[in-house]
């Protein structure tokens, strides 16, 4: 059986003896330990990892599938009317910023918490089309001064302050 040498502070040493007595042996106790600590990094790594994107486009009245390598940034909602728009922000692989628009109708105008919204009554509500989705979009920027003018300044805003923090924070609590 192959061994390897670990040297213990003096500081640890009470930790490495309680991990042993816990174990049964210090080889298991510190084992157990690497394979916590392991699948904790993959994880935090997957996560900051970029990953095959796949969206839906409307490119006219065809629907197209675009793909692309990324990691999702973050997730923007405007609502306006029967209508919500959502904003997924991709970072990409060669440093651009992706973002798929979308357009779909807001499910939750409709009610309120008693199940009695203005839209069930509306005899308006139920005439067209409202309920189809609308736009379906991927536009790819430089860098967030390309957005100025193309997306809302609130989203600029909040991708900004995204940019800003860590992809992952790691809590001890």
């Amino acid at each position: 059986m192959p061994t390897k040498n670990v040297y213990v502070s003096d500081a640890d040493l009470p930790l490495f003896e309680k991990a042993a007595e816990l174990a049964g042996a210090l080889s298991t106790a510190v084992a157990a330990g690497l394979r916590l600590y392991v699948a904790q990094r993959e994880k935090e790594t997957k996560k900051m990892a970029m990953q095959t994107i796949e969206v839906e486009v409307n490119d006219g009245p065809v629907v197209s599938v675009k793909r692309f390598v990324g990691r999702k940034i973050l997730r923007y909602e405007e609502r306006s009317g029967l209508r919500t728009t959502t904003f997924r922000v991709y970072l990409t692989a060669k440093n651009q910023y992706a973002i798929y628009r979308r357009n779909d109708p807001d499910w939750g105008a409709l009610s309120n918490a008693e199940g009695t919204g203005p839209g069930w009554e509306d005899a308006e509500t139920w005439q067209g089309d409202w309920w189809h989705s609308k736009e379906r979009s991927l536009q790819v920027f430089p860098d967030l001064d390309g957005m100025k003018g193309h997306m809302p300044n609130e989203l600029i805003t909040a991708l900004t302050q995204a940019q800003q923090q860590p992809a992952v924070e790691e809590l001890d609590i």
